[in-house]
């Protein structure tokens, strides 16, 4: 459900972009902060008032920073983490069932250190379905994350990561496939 008067049914909101962008620093942050932490639907219509697409059962905490929503887009029973970040400078997407832990940070956009210009480096971010980013991890621009990967606590994920893995580190580097049960019981 989109919050009337704001975006159309393509999820475009119809704020033009600077006094969106005003908006969401001045009133919109302030009010999603404001929520009492049990009060995952509301913070949801604020963040769809704004052009966020997040899908039914998202529980997103009061802390967790979206720095313009407009490029955000979670599904079904997604869970973002206290103090979790998300700098959305270029789309980034949760699949259903994706967890961000606590104090992680999802950026699109970064400062590029070989540069000497100070170019920054931009590309959208893709976390797929049942994907985990633990605790204090950082996903870098461009990264995509396939169905059911894990990034470790305190890991640094850059490029894609196969699908059902576990990596870890600075830069992540592959650990081990990760086990999955479907319905029947038997590993995947």
């Amino acid at each position: 459900m989109i919050a009337p008067g704001f975006s159309n049914e393509s999820g475009e909101t119809r704020i033009p972009g600077p006094l969106r962008r005003v908006l969401w620093q001045c009133a919109g942050r302030w009010c999603f902060r404001a929520t009492f932490h049990n009060w995952y639907r509301v913070r949801e219509l604020i963040l769809q008032m704004f052009g966020a697409r997040a899908g039914p059962h998202t529980k997103i905490r009061r802390t967790v920073r979206i720095d313009q929503p407009w490029n955000f887009t979670a599904g079904e029973l997604v869970m973002i983490g206290d103090d979790a970040s998300f700098v959305a400078v270029r789309p980034i997407r949760l699949g259903n069932f994706a967890v961000v832990s606590q104090m992680a940070n999802v950026v699109t956009e970064v400062l590029d250190v070989r540069r000497p210009d100070g170019a920054r480096f931009q590309g959208a971010v893709t976390i797929e379905s049942q994907c985990w980013v633990a605790a204090d991890a950082l996903v870098l621009p461009g990264t995509h994350l396939k169905e059911g990967a894990v990034v470790g606590a305190r890991s640094v994920a850059q490029g894609e990561v196969s699908a059902w893995t576990v990596v870890a580190g600075d830069p992540a580097r592959f650990l081990r496939p990760r086990p999955w049960k479907g319905t029947t019981g038997a590993a995947r």
